[in-house]
C-alpha cells in the first residue's frame, strides 16, 4: 500500500519533533541507513528486522511505525534509486534536445549515481528476486519508465539521423544500461580516474558506435 507523503518542504518536515523529543525524519533515515548497510553486506534474507532496529539504535516499534515490513523497507530502497534516475532523466531532457549531448549525460549521471548510491545499487541489483510479486511488480515498472526514458533519447537520434539506422533502440539501451550499472563492482571513487574520467571514456566509446 502506498505511503502518504507530506507537502510540507523537507527543511519544515526535518525539524518536527513530537513532545517527547521523538524525529521521525531521522528515525526513518536510521532504519534505511541501517539497513543499506546489513541488505548490501550481509544480504536481504540474512538480516531480520531485529538486526536493523539495533543498528540504527532503535526498537522494533519504530521500525514497524514507518515500514510495514522488511519487505516494504526493500521497495522503499529500491524505489528511491529508481526515482532518483527518473528525475535526472527529466532534467536531462529539459537541459538539451541534442541526442549526443542526453546520452553523454546519461552516461555520466549513471556513473555518479554508482558512486553515490552504491549500496542502493547494490541491492537493486541483488536483492530484487525477495520483493513480493505486488512490491516487485511495481519497482518493475518504475524501471521500465527509466528504461523506456533512456531508450527513447537513443530512438530520437536514429529518427533525426543522428545515431545509425541500424541501431535497436532497445538493444543500444540494454547495453548501455548494463555497462553503467556493472560499475558498481568496479568503480573506484578514489581511484586514478575520476567518476567524470570514467563518463567520458564511456561516451567516447558509446557515441563513436551510435553515430551516423
Amino acid at each position: 500500500m502506498a505511503r502518504a507523503t507530506s507537502t510540507r518542504p523537507e527543511s519544515t518536515r526535518r525539524r518536527q519533533r513530537w513532545p517527547d523529543g521523538y524525529d521521525p525524519e531521522n528515525t526513518r533515515k536510521s532504519l534505511i541507513a541501517s539497513a543499506l548497510e546489513l541488505f548490501e553486506k550481509r544480504g536481504f534474507d540474512r538480516t531480520s528486522v531485529q538486526e536493523i532496529a539495533d543498528r540504527a539504535r532503535l526498537t522494533k516499534g519504530a521500525f514497524y511505525h514507518h515500514f510495514e515490513s522488511k519487505d516494504d523497507l526493500l521497495r522503499h530502497i529500491q524505489e528511491e534509486y529508481l526515482e532518483a534516475q527518473l528525475a535526472a532523466i527529466q532534467k536531462i531532457e529539459a537541459d538539451s534536445d541534442d541526442p549526443k549531448v542526453r546520452v553523454a549525460e546519461l552516461i555520466r549521471f549513471s556513473l555518479t549515481s554508482v558512486a553515490e548510491y552504491r549500496a542502493h545499487v547494490t541491492i537493486f541489483y541483488q536483492e530484487r528476486r525477495n520483493l513480493t510479486a505486488d512490491l516487485f511488480a511495481e519497482v518493475t515498472r518504475k524501471r521500465g519508465v527509466v528504461e523506456s526514458a533512456f531508450a527513447g533519447m537513443i530512438a530520437d537520434g536514429v529518427t533525426r539521423g543522428v545515431f545509425r539506422a541500424d541501431v535497436d533502440p532497445r538493444i543500444a539501451t540494454f547495453g548501455l544500461v548494463g555497462m553503467c550499472a556493472w560499475a558498481y563492482q568496479w568503480l573506484n571513487v578514489g581511484g586514478p580516474l575520476s567518476v567524470d574520467e570514467v563518463a567520458r571514456q564511456f561516451s567516447a566509446m558509446v557515441l563513436e558506435g551510435l553515430s551516423a
